[in-house]
């Protein structure tokens, strides 16, 4: 083998690295020592809500794009006591009562805060849905806190 073909083989090598790293570094998590919050979810109530889009980029300012968030919920129903199905909880998608993050109250003491960790998956464009199952018209005070992401 000739030098010319040498670094022809060390390029094609060079090449297949770079996208294996490229690869690796699309699932890079970023974890925040501070919140992204946003005063349109920091306690303020709501009411029962289907699946509604969050572009968390323009609302949190989330970088675009990033497949999925550590997030945490906080929520509380002033009418939780009598309810069997209140909850808070957000999701990838907008299919009903699907939400693999969810601050269920249904049962507890009136007011009482329900907190709840977790990783959402983001839809396609980095975003997710929050869906609200309150006990009455702005019965429900809502959070959302975001403390990490994958990219």
């Amino acid at each position: 083998m000739n030098n010319e073909q040498r670094l022809i083989d060390e390029i094609g090598k060079l090449k297949r690295e770079v996208e294996r790293l490229k690869r690796v570094e699309q699932g890079r998590p970023v974890f925040l020592t501070t919140p992204l919050t946003s005063t349109a979810w920091d306690g303020d109530a709501y009411s029962t809500t289907s699946k509604t889009l969050i572009d968390l980029s323009s609302v949190f300012s989330v970088p675009a794009g990033v497949k999925a968030v550590l997030v945490q919920l906080i929520a509380r129903d002033s009418g939780s006591a009598a309810s069997t199905n209140i909850f808070f909880g957000i999701s990838p998608n907008n299919t009903d009562a699907s939400n693999p993050v969810m601050a269920v109250g249904r049962g507890l003491p009136n007011d009482t805060l329900v907190y709840v960790s977790g990783v959402c998956p983001c839809d396609a464009n980095g975003d997710i849905y929050y869906q609200i199952v309150a006990s009455g018209s702005g019965t429900m005070d809502c959070w959302i806190r975001i403390w990490g992401y994958w990219r």
